[in-house]
């Protein structure tokens, strides 16, 4: 019987501008899995972690950026692999930062700031452009007003 999942997550870098938002995609590294797709910060999460916290891990990882606003998106992917017939359920989240200065690490080659509409042009599977949609919508209808989706973040 098919198992389903969690096992890693999907997070989702924006930043707001005059033009609106700018999504950041980054594009994986020869040699790695996925080699050359354009997609968002991604990973496994730990055994004892919380899923939102291996999406901030995994963010200060690839980029070295650090959000000054947290949400879980209200939109979940998934996928299928079939050597494990396992589901993958993957959180998503969104993750605002104010600046776009940020320290790719080993996993990706180049990245970009795009519109929501060249970010969805850009990257390769469904979910996520669906995922960006979804983000987009979210800070359009004032979602961030709505405090249930909000991650509070405090300094430690």
């Amino acid at each position: 019987m098919t198992q389903i999942i969690t096992r890693v997550i999907d997070c989702w870098i924006f930043r707001q501008t005059p033009e609106g938002l700018r999504f950041l995609i980054m594009k994986r590294s020869r040699g790695r899995i996925y080699a050359g797709i354009y997609h968002c910060v991604h990973g496994k999460i730990k055994p004892g972690e919380k899923a939102w916290e291996a999406a901030l891990r995994e963010m200060k990882e690839e980029t070295g950026l650090k959000p000054i606003r947290f949400w879980v998106a209200d939109f979940t992917s998934s996928f299928y692999e079939p050597e494990e017939d396992q589901m993958n359920l993957v959180p998503v989240f969104a993750a605002e930062v104010d600046t776009q200065g940020l320290h790719l690490g080993i996993e990706h080659e180049h990245s970009l700031w795009l519109s929501e509409e060249d970010a969805v042009e850009k990257v390769a599977w469904w979910n996520h452009k669906q995922a960006i949609r979804a983000i987009s919508r979210m800070m359009k209808n004032e979602f961030t007003a709505k405090k249930w989706l909000e991650i509070i973040l405090y300094e430690s």
